[in-house]
């Protein structure tokens, strides 16, 4: 869990984002420490995704989620569709992205709680860059 990411859980955590967190913290889940910034990859992505301010601001925003995910397990659960979409275009082009899968855990049909008790696999489908 990168820095940013750390103060992204601090500014909208709830009752419930506290407990899982102390939780997975003291099972040893949660790795600590910083990404570093993948600048060259980070303008591809600008290059390939965003033609409005507003998305350039999105991308930059969460740029964090994906350098984490890549360094480590290649998955980002967020509720943020509209930067989900950004990165989805942007991964028909950038390579370093596609295979990042990308679950919203309130959408049910994605089936995200049974898809990570049951191991959260890299299913293609669930991949940036699968259209």
């Amino acid at each position: 869990m990168p820095g940013q990411l750390r103060d992204e859980w601090e500014r909208h955590r709830s009752l419930f984002a506290r407990t899982w967190l102390t939780a997975m913290v003291s099972r040893r889940r949660v790795v600590f420490g910083d990404v570093p910034p993948k600048h060259k990859m980070r303008r591809a992505i600008l290059r390939a995704a965003a033609t409005k301010p507003m998305e350039v601001a999105a991308l930059e925003k969460d740029f964090h989620l994906i350098e984490a995910a890549i360094d480590n397990d290649r998955t980002v659960v967020s509720l943020d569709e509209v930067v989900r979409k950004l990165f989805k275009a942007a991964a028909q082009s950038v390579a370093a992205i596609r295979k990042v899968v990308w679950v919203n855990p309130v959408n049910s049909a994605e089936e995200a709680v049974e898809w990570l008790k049951g191991g959260a696999k890299a299913e293609a489908v669930r991949m940036l860059g699968r259209e």
